[in-house]
């Protein structure tokens, strides 16, 4: 009984110890932590936006949720642009995704920012596929690549249905032809094996993203 006794009590001081570690860790990192997905989002930002535009942080207020919609602008001249941060539920996590639009809903960039979908399936939204052999990336300039999966969604629209086509193959194999024949159908190609985590995302802009558009277009206008 008395061995017990001792049993839980260091159980109970070791538990102790490691939740004010984690408390203690929690605290000396969390601003941090912020500070990095902040400077993750002003570049994504930067990277689905119009070249030159003025990007400012807007907010609208929502009756129904009693809070703010945070979305960003993007103006040059007459012409603004909408980026919006939505998310939906996947195959296996929560994907989250930043967009861009334009007033009439056309995409100009959309990238992932976050998921945990199975790898090798539905993790591959956030794929690239570089062209360069290995000795180019070691001697020449840094290369910048988009993910393919995003990249697709340029030009399309969220104001329509986006269509899923899984018999084209992937839009990164597909000619100049293949992939204009799929912008005429407001259509991507889904990830191979992954349709689920595909139309999750589309999903998320033809109902989250474009109701956001039209609720802040009304707000500016």
């Amino acid at each position: 009984m008395i061995d017990l006794f001792k049993m839980i009590i260091v159980l109970t001081v070791i538990s102790g110890v490691a939740a004010l570690l984690v408390a203690v860790t929690n605290a000396k990192t969390k601003d941090r932590i912020a500070d990095q997905d902040n400077r993750t989002q002003q570049e994504a930002l930067k990277r689905i936006m119009p070249p030159g535009v003025t990007i400012t942080e807007m907010k609208k207020y929502q009756p129904s949720s009693h809070d703010s919609l945070v979305y960003w602008t993007g103006t040059t001249g007459n012409d603004t642009v909408f980026a919006f941060k939505v998310s939906n539920r996947g195959y296996s996590s929560t994907i989250s995704i930043l967009v861009c639009t334009t007033a009439e809903g056309v995409i100009t960039g959309m990238i992932v920012l976050d998921q945990h979908e199975t790898p090798g399936l539905g993790a591959r939204e956030q794929e690239t596929i570089s062209k360069r052999y290995i000795w180019n990336s070691l001697f020449g300039a840094k290369e910048q690549i988009d993910p393919w999966f995003s990249e697709q969604f340029e030009g399309i629209s969220i104001s329509r249905a986006i269509t899923i086509e899984k018999s084209m193959g992937e839009w990164h194999s597909l000619n100049e032809e293949g992939r204009r024949l799929l912008r005429e159908k407001n259509g991507v190609t889904a990830i191979t094996g992954s349709t689920i985590s595909t139309r999750a995302v589309t999903s998320a802009l033809t109902a989250k993203a474009y109701a956001y558009l039209k609720a802040v277009k009304g707000q500016i206008q």
